[in-house]
């Protein structure tokens, strides 16, 4: 190895060592190669392994790691000074450029970074969020990116389901039948039963749930009866995922006909480019409405799928007729359809615009609202559904 390449390879290690390259760092503490005296170096070692604040009276006044804690400094900065200064009088280049690292050596995270700027997107009690862009702008693996970003947060107990077939990082669960079963949910009734798996909230704690709906391909979006079935649908879903607790994250096509609940209650983001995307308050007609803030040098997720995976979803329930609760089915298809006829036409939406995200005909829409406006009808319905997704 040559004097540069050992200079070079001192401070990229420096760089992994500190977490700064795309391989995480599992064998490195903070004080390698800084603090040099074995005996010392045993002790940092032996501290920072088994170093839990919360075993302590008073962890509120204690660092959340022993490389912060004063007498740690303390030692590394005069252990640092030492190997500093015998490495100067030796000329031990890659020594002093393993103390000073290398920041053109560190992975492009700045996206990561720009993400931990609004990591409110995925850190709500159940969030929603829209993402679309044009085919080959990287907008599922952005999706995937937040996934992670949400999964980090979460306890360990938290569940990842996703209609994307490849997806590995999907978590397991088991359902009404006592099966294993793996994150994959192809199909309405199967994600019916992942969302009610812990009972009625009102009842039971909710294990923290992620969706991530991707209904960009011709399935789920567009015309045809799955693009209709999808605007009938898509209310019904995002209330009943809001009900028990869960967040949203839906991939979609080219923010065209974006259900007015959805439009209402999710924060949406227009990729812009492989690693650039902003993020809007809200979407109507195709135009992004609010900007919030922009996001540059995103990396690429470390979840893995395959890019060119055609995802499949159905909306129908294959479950057996005894097996769906019909009842909740029907209450959540009538108040989440109420509170998109009242909220679509605060928006200024049409009757006939409204009644393609409804089971409804565009004169039944036009009674209910009127209903709502004259009457005084649905307001119950309209703040209980707010109470439930907002």
């Amino acid at each position: 190895m040559t004097d540069e390449q050992e200079i070079f390879t001192a401070a990229q290690l420096r760089e992994h060592q500190d977490g700064y390259q795309a391989r995480e760092n599992r064998e490195l503490l903070p004080h390698t190669g800084i603090v040099r005296d074995p005996k010392i170096e045993r002790a940092l070692s032996i501290r920072a392994v088994h170093y839990d604040p919360t075993d302590c009276d008073r962890p509120d006044e204690l660092p959340a790691k022993s490389k912060d804690l004063d007498k740690h400094r303390q030692i590394q900065r005069i252990e640092g000074t030492q190997v500093a200064r015998q490495a100067l009088e030796n000329g031990d280049m890659a020594t002093v450029k393993h103390l000073t690292g290398d920041t053109n050596q560190r992975a492009d995270v700045s996206g990561i970074q720009a993400i931990g700027n609004v990591d409110d997107l995925v850190t709500g009690p159940a969030s929603i969020i829209y993402i679309y862009a044009e085919p080959g702008s990287g907008k599922t693996d952005f999706a995937l990116l937040l996934g992670q970003r949400w999964r980090h947060h979460q306890p360990g107990d938290a569940l990842v389901a996703s209609n994307i077939q490849t997806l590995e990082e999907t978590t397991e669960w088991t359902d009404d039948d006592g099966r294993l079963r793996d994150g994959w949910l192809a199909n309405y009734g199967a994600l019916d039963e992942w969302i009610k798996q812990d009972g009625e909230p009102t009842e039971n704690a909710q294990t923290p749930k992620l969706f991530i709906f991707d209904e960009a391909s011709s399935h789920a979006a567009g015309g045809g009866a799955q693009g209709y079935e999808t605007r009938q649908k898509m209310g019904p879903l995002v209330y009943k995922i809001r009900k028990y607790g869960g967040s949203l994250i839906i991939i979609g096509h080219d923010g065209g006909d974006v259900h007015p609940m959805v439009r209402e209650q999710s924060k949406v983001v227009k990729k812009d480019g492989k690693k650039e995307a902003t993020i809007y308050d809200s979407i109507r007609n195709r135009k992004p409405q609010g900007k919030i803030a922009g996001i540059t040098g995103i990396p690429p997720t470390d979840w893995r799928f395959d890019t060119h995976e055609a995802t499949a979803w159905s909306w129908h329930d294959l479950r057996a007729e005894d097996e769906d609760d019909g009842l909740d089915e029907a209450e959540a298809v009538e108040q989440a359809a109420i509170y998109t006829v009242i909220r679509a036409k605060q928006q200024g939406m049409s009757n006939r615009q409204v009644a393609k995200f409804v089971p409804w005909s565009h004169e039944t829409v036009r009674k209910r609202w009127n209903e709502y406006q004259n009457d005084g009808r649905y307001t119950d319905t309209v703040a209980n559904v707010e109470g439930v997704i907002a």
